[in-house]
């Protein structure tokens, strides 16, 4: 398991085009808990308890590198602790730092008028987080992973926007997989989308909804295939306030809506500070 997943979340709005030359800082907390284990679609316990404590820190800067397009070049490295409990108290609770994650967010403006937005961003994610072989659960991955993700902004008016997300996520094989180090872990491409729904209140504060999916990334150890594919469907929901002009405010819950294999997560919540240095 590792913690590069949920340091990707795509927040509602993440995808709207910063000012040129601003530097913005942001601190992530974000809460997972689940307790429902799922094989192919069917519920096998409601005694796997893994909880998820993670705090993400993430810094980008802001250049126009033509008119009306600019690139984001941004890291993000998640720290933080698991715990588990009930089936899966066997596996640990270990702590210690993610994969950075690299990327660089290229946003074009569409038009003048609302401002709506189209963008494509590649992903690195390197093999830098905690990982022992040894340990059935690790925030590092001990791979590289990369990711294509591409996002559309539509403005309907002043108030209303839809923000529609989607990506692709590859995998390079870790090659030290299980105790003693030999074992190949390979995992096939994962596809994620995503779409949220926003509705600005005033010019400082938006509430949003959201509903994604990812399926694909089936894992195979020593080429023969675990049947893990993904598919998962889940919603959340969002506000966000300006306390100041350069300083935001965002908290976020929601919940897995259907498991194909793996925990389901019952709760999740996120709070993350922003900053805006001009």
């Amino acid at each position: 398991m590792s913690l590069s997943a949920e340091a990707l979340e795509v927040n509602a709005g993440d995808y709207e085009q910063f000012p040129s030359g601003a530097t913005i800082g942001l601190l992530y907390y974000q809460h997972g808990h689940g307790d429902e284990a799922y094989v192919r679609g069917n519920k096998t316990t409601s005694d796997a308890k893994l909880d998820t404590n993670v705090g993400i820190i993430r810094l980008l800067h802001v250049y126009e590198i033509a008119p009306g397009v600019t690139v984001d070049p941004q890291f993000l490295l998640p720290v933080g602790g698991i715990s588990t409990g009930g089936v899966l108290a066997p596996l640990g609770s270990p702590g210690g730092v993610g994969d950075i994650i690299l990327a660089a967010p290229f946003k074009f403006k569409l038009d003048t008028e609302f401002h709506d937005v189209f963008a494509i961003t590649p992903y690195l994610i390197a093999p830098t987080g905690t990982y022992d072989e040894n340990k059935p659960l690790n925030f590092g991955t001990n791979r590289w992973q990369g990711v294509i993700q591409a996002a559309y902004v539509k403005h309907f008016n002043p108030v209303w926007s839809l923000d529609l997300v989607g990506d692709v996520a590859f995998y390079s094989d870790n090659t030290r997989y299980n105790s003693g180090g030999i074992g190949r872990l390979s995992q096939d491409p994962q596809f994620e989308l995503l779409a949220y729904l926003r509705y600005k209140i005033d010019p400082a504060l938006e509430v949003a909804g959201g509903l994604g999916g990812k399926i694909g990334g089936n894992q195979s150890f020593e080429q023969v295939s675990l049947r893990n594919s993904q598919g998962t469907t889940y919603g959340r929901l969002a506000v966000a306030y300006f306390a100041e002009p350069t300083f935001q405010i965002q908290a976020m819950i929601g919940r897995d809506l259907t498991v194909e294999n793996g925990t389901r997560q019952a709760t999740f919540v996120q709070l993350r500070l922003a900053k805006i240095f001009p």
